[in-house]
């Protein structure tokens, strides 16, 4: 795992390369402590860097930059492909290789395929390889945006980085708020690909890969081969097992490192699965982690966590976080996210990552992905039940729509049956995905006037319209699954735009590189293709994975109400973040003009009374004002 920057100087730059891309490494040592290096080509104005966390190959032999001697071409590389071994056998069986890194592997698989090499590749990964025959620079972003990527082109130069903060290290970015992403960022709390919250940078797109020649980006292009295919079973029982086969087979290719591998364990069905998989696949210790709360007993799984730590024989670790431990990390978090994210589930990974540092883990599995991919949350099942009902409300005329609209803003305002009227109101969806921050109600009632003007009529429900194409696109002429669109737009928006982030950032920040074997792209490929009707059945969420899983965990582990990694932010909004906010909105109000500040201390007071349903909205701006003031 690693960090990784470039400059490809498209016109004759003013720039001194190596003060610039060194600069940008040392911002990015967290990434890779373990390692730097730099490789100039001074005639093409074109410099690569990278910082490296050491984990396949720890000698010097897995040095980067790394250079292909035969075809003169030269990689920065950041994440794992992890069936590199495989790849070895398969293709390169006549090649020498120098060391017993996956990074040798990518260069040698490009100089005998191509461009074509991308297919073969199953892994977590970002890189940038210089094709010196041809001039170009080839960058490309694993299929699930499980390792970021940025880049920008401004001042003649094209520039890339693992991280926006690092960019920020040259003089010629520009740091200019874009309007329109920060009116979105209210709604989903996350920044959506391929969008920044800075004019002119942009996010790497999941799956694709560009070329970069001295004219510019020539092509940028998906070579991601995600579609939904038909599975053929005869039973359920042989369907469980190929979600299982899978799984196994997944979780098995990410233990392969020269440094131990431990899980992040929350006592739940998925965190549970992977380490009953580890152990089948290793005699060796496993360390696995668990955060709990002071004082906090809905919030906590530590028991369950214990139970499995014991049943499949781990050295299992502890930490209670306390509401100290809060306080002081806030204002570290927006240090880590260069891009915003109100995500305050971040909070224990941070810590949970921070735990395993301290036991010498670099490697650990989670159990990312399955919630969304298999439909594991409660309100999924109640999103596909009231769909129905909005369907039929959804034919009524126009008129009949208007009132209830009316009815709802004037006795319901600021509710979710008042957001559901709207949508109605407006031929909208009736679920958005990833909409967990500002009702769009409560968002234009607190946004002033003036920054109305500024995003032109802009909506927020773009964004469902995109992925909504994406599905459709996905099915590729098949029947439409309610189910499935849940899990598809899941996918797309709360694992790659949130989950993999947060893993990446706040790992990375502990120097502690994060796999998830439910995200490997076949895995993906599978859980999509399977029919919702086996998602959801008998009241009972995530059930052909949960059937898959019976042969290894308990039912009283597999069956159990859901509970979450979250954060008690509800029972800390009455202090923390109400006076956070309290003492700063006028000072970032005369920054941005964002807020109607009548609107939102009405909120804020609200919210100091105990109404708990402007919780969201005041931890979203919470964040925000957290953010700006790091960031600008």
């Amino acid at each position: 795992m690693c960090g990784i920057n470039g400059i490809f100087q498209l016109s004759s730059g003013s720039a001194h390369l190596k003060d610039a891309v060194s600069s940008m490494n040392a911002e990015l040592a967290h990434r890779g402590p373990d390692d730097n290096g730099i490789w100039i080509d001074e005639s093409q104005g074109l410099a690569l860097g990278q910082t490296r966390l050491s984990i396949l190959d720890l000698s010097s032999a897995g040095h980067q930059p790394m250079h292909d001697s035969i075809a003169n071409n030269t990689v920065v590389f950041n994440g794992e492909i992890f069936n590199f071994q495989l790849l070895n056998t398969k293709f390169l069986s006549d090649e020498k290789f120098n060391s017993h890194s996956d990074t040798e592997t990518l260069l040698k698989l490009y100089r005998k395929f191509g461009l074509d090499m991308l297919q073969h590749l199953n892994g977590m990964f970002a890189f940038a390889l210089w094709d010196a025959s041809k001039e170009e620079l080839i960058l490309a972003r694993d299929r699930s945006g499980k390792k970021p990527l940025y880049f920008t082109e401004m001042n003649g130069d094209f520039s890339f980085s693992s991280e926006l903060k690092a960019l920020f290290k040259l003089p010629w970015i520009n740091k200019e708020i874009d309007e329109k992403v920060l009116y979105d960022f209210l709604t989903y709390n996350t920044v959506a690909t391929p969008n920044t919250m800075f004019k002119g940078i942009q996010k790497f797109k999941p799956g694709h890969y560009m070329v970069v020649n001295k004219h510019g980006i020539q092509t940028y292009e998906s070579f991601n081969d995600l579609k939904y295919k038909p599975i053929q079973f005869s039973s359920e029982k042989e369907l469980a097992d190929l979600v299982y086969d899978k799984l196994d087979e997944s979780v098995k290719m990410r233990m392969i490192s020269d440094v131990p591998v431990g899980a992040f364990l929350s006592g739940g069905v998925d965190s549970s699965a992977i380490v009953a998989l580890m152990r089948d696949n290793t005699p060796n210790d496993i360390k696995t982690f668990t955060i709990g709360f002071e004082n906090q007993p809905d919030y906590n799984e530590l028991k369950y966590a214990e139970k499995i730590a014991k049943r499949y024989d781990t050295n299992h670790f502890v930490k209670t976080v306390t509401s100290n431990d809060i306080l002081d990390f806030i204002p570290k978090i927006t240090d880590i996210y260069d891009e915003p994210q109100a995500d305050p589930t971040a909070i224990p990974i941070y810590f949970i990552s921070q735990l395993a540092k301290q036991e010498d883990i670099k490697v650990v599995l989670n159990g990312d992905g399955p919630d969304e991919l298999f439909s594991g949350y409660s309100n999924y099942e109640r999103y596909v039940k009231k769909y129905q009902y909005y369907k039929i409300a959804s034919k009524s005329p126009r008129f009949l729509k208007s009132i209830a609209n009316s009815v709802t803003q004037q006795l319901k305002p600021d509710t979710p049956i008042s957001e559901i009227t709207n949508r109605l109101y407006n031929n909208q969806d009736f679920y958005w995905p990833g909409a967990g921050g500002i009702k769009e109600g409560v968002k234009n009632s607190i946004i002033s006037n003036d920054f109305k003007n500024a995003i032109n009529g802009h909506s927020s429900y773009d964004y469902v319209k995109q992925l909504k194409e994406e599905y459709h696109t996905f099915l590729n002429g098949h029947k439409f699954d309610y189910v499935n669109w849940l899990c598809y737009s899941g996918y797309r928006q709360a694992i790659t735009e949130q989950f993999l982030f947060r893993a990446d950032r706040l790992g990375m920040a502990n120097s502690i590189e994060a796999r998830s074997p439910f995200l490997n792209h076949e895995m993906v490929q599978l859980a999509l293709s399977i029919p919702g009707e086996y998602k959801i059945k008998n009241g009972v969420n995530k059930y052909i994975l949960k059937k898959s899983l019976e042969r290894i965990l308990p039912n009283d582990i597999l069956y159990r109400k859901k509970m979450g990694f979250n954060l008690p932010i509800r029972e800390w909004a009455n202090d923390t973040i109400y006076n956070g906010v309290k003492d700063n909105i006028t000072q970032f109000n005369k920054d941005t003009n964002l807020f109607n500040l009548d609107e939102v201390n009405q909120k804020l007071d609200l919210l100091k009374k105990g109404n708990i349903q402007y919780t969201n909205t005041i931890w979203t701006i919470y964040f925000l004002i957290n953010w700006y003031k790091k960031w600008f």
